[in-house]
């Protein structure tokens, strides 16, 4: 039987969703996506953060599979807390305006440059919802959609994977 790890080649944060794509054949930027769409959801919010969080926690890397529960939790909390020291250092960095290539860490500030820059459509495409300039977009259209969209996807991945 397949066994659900946590990617650790494949990860941008703590590779949950690395790992839950290799165990669902899916391409895992998929699994970020529907992560990222739940959590923008009006309704569910912090649903799917906690669930990353919860995942990354409770959920082995095939290296820590060994470990006893309580080593793998330890070890889980352990890493998340040494991540959001990385990501705090990461936006220290990128707020105190350093330059591509200058540290070591030059994929590390690409990476905060993406989210910021995601950050900010989002939150200039609420300010036009909110001030009625996008009163031809519906967002309750946009989100199944993309919902049947991810489904045909990740079907056709794993029927092409089966053939």
């Amino acid at each position: 039987m397949n066994h659900l790890y946590r990617s650790e080649t494949d990860r941008i944060i703590g590779g949950v969703c690395g790992g839950l794509g290799e165990y669902l054949h899916v391409n895992p930027l998929l699994v970020r996506i529907l992560f990222v769409l739940l959590a923008m959801t009006s309704g569910l919010g912090f649903l799917p953060v906690a669930a990353y969080i919860l995942l990354w926690i409770f959920v082995p890397t095939r290296r820590t599979e060994t470990l006893s529960h309580d080593e793998l939790l330890r070890q889980n909390v352990d890493e998340i807390g040494q991540r959001a020291r990385e990501f705090g250092h990461e936006a220290q960095n990128a707020l105190r305006g350093k330059r591509w290539g200058e540290s070591a860490d030059s994929i590390a500030s690409n990476r905060m440059i993406v989210l910021g820059g995601g950050l900010v459509l989002v939150g200039l495409l609420l300010l036009l919802d909110s001030l009625g300039l996008l009163w031809w977009f519906r967002w309750g259209t946009l989100w199944p959609l993309l919902i049947i969209a991810l489904g045909a996807v990740i079907l056709l991945n794993n029927l092409k994977d089966k053939h």
